[in-house]
């Protein structure tokens, strides 16, 4: 028997075609799954009524009891959602990014009881985050829960039952994200930071400012958002590149470089080990459980001078960096989408068994 899983998901410009969390839905298994999904915008842009007026009033609205980020777009996905519940079969509705767009719909579908599906919604916020960005009674609505780290689980066991909560780390394109089978440029060192939401640019420019007397470091930073460093000449800013580029610059690099403020998952991180670049982050736990082993140096509170440290370290050993390299694909090869993606479908069979 299929079961029909409905998504609804936020549509995030920056996002190439080989990365994010809905990625898992290539995965599964089709046979015993049909998916279907709503992409809404993270804007008001697909709210049909244009007047400026009613769409900031509606606005305000939605967002009175405190998701900040639930935009117009969002509520049209929940009565979309609603609609197609009503006229087809769905067993499922997989809600992808809960901080942006589980709002209504849960509480609304509570008093159908059994003949409504069953609402999974997954959040992907560090805590002090989500603390402002999620209806606290909301949670106590779904059906299940999954988080992508272990502070998540922390925080929201206050709100749901053990049982609903699933921790599943982020999963990766290791077919896609691959190391160079070609030689790196000799005598250059690359470092390459990848993103900016909750990057610590202010680490990044100390440090990059203490290498400047080492020519043959370069530092790389793809970031539409990186005036923090722009004006430093070890550093090439490279922005508005497409999926291709993105890899080979990862192939070209000779580490991570990923000084954090905060994280959960993080696509940046995962790039790099399937890429199989050895890694200099900050040591926060949700880092750790992503890179646990001696694929990754990770430096508490972005302490400017450890981090130079260990980046002048490593391009002073390159059989460190080998060893570092190879230990990195194999963690990247162990959060394979194949070895994660099984994890949803446990989650749908178990909700579903329920009936």
């Amino acid at each position: 028997m299929t079961m029909h899983i409905y998504i609804i998901r936020t549509r995030y410009p920056h996002w190439g075609r080989y990365s994010g969390i809905n990625q898992f839905l290539r995965y599964i298994n089709r046979n015993s799954y049909k998916t279907e999904v709503h992409l809404a915008s993270d804007s008001d842009e697909d709210f049909p009524i244009r007047n400026r007026m009613i769409r900031n009033w509606l606005r305000n609205l939605v967002q009175k009891k405190g998701m900040q980020w639930y935009k117009l777009s969002d509520l049209v996905a929940e009565v979309k959602a609603f609609r197609h519940c009503w006229w087809k079969k769905v067993d499922i509705i997989h809600y992808l990014d809960g901080e942006h767009s589980a709002q209504f719909l849960p509480g609304l579908l509570k008093r159908f009881r059994n003949s409504r599906p069953k609402i999974v919604a997954t959040y992907h916020q560090p805590p002090h985050m989500l603390d402002s960005l999620i209806i606290k009674n909301i949670i106590s609505k779904l059906d299940c829960v999954t988080v992508v780290s272990p502070e998540q689980v922390s925080y929201l066991r206050e709100f749901v039952s053990p049982d609903k909560l699933h921790l599943i780390l982020h999963g990766i394109d290791i077919d896609y994200f691959v190391p160079a089978n070609t030689p790196k440029e000799e005598g250059k060192f690359k470092c390459i930071t990848v993103g900016h939401y909750l990057r610590d640019f202010k680490a990044v420019r100390k440090v990059a400012e203490r290498l400047s007397s080492y020519r043959n470091i370069e530092f790389h930073i793809v970031s539409s958002q990186a005036t923090e460093v722009e004006d430093l000449q070890n550093v090439t800013i490279h922005s508005g590149i497409d999926d291709a580029m993105l890899l080979k610059l990862y192939q070209q690099s000779d580490i991570l470089f990923l000084p954090l403020l905060q994280s959960t998952a993080n696509n940046a991180l995962l790039e790099g080990i399937a890429c199989g670049l050895p890694v200099i982050s900050t040591n926060l736990p949700s880092v750790e459980a992503y890179v646990p082993g001696k694929e990754a140096i990770l430096v508490k509170d972005n302490d400017p001078k450890q981090l130079a440290d260990e980046i002048l370290r490593l391009f002073l050993n390159p059989q460190d960096r080998k060893n570092m390299a190879q230990e990195a694909r194999k963690r990247a090869e162990e959060l394979d989408w194949l070895n994660i993606a099984p994890q949803y479908e446990a989650v749908y069979s178990k909700l579903t068994s329920d009936y």
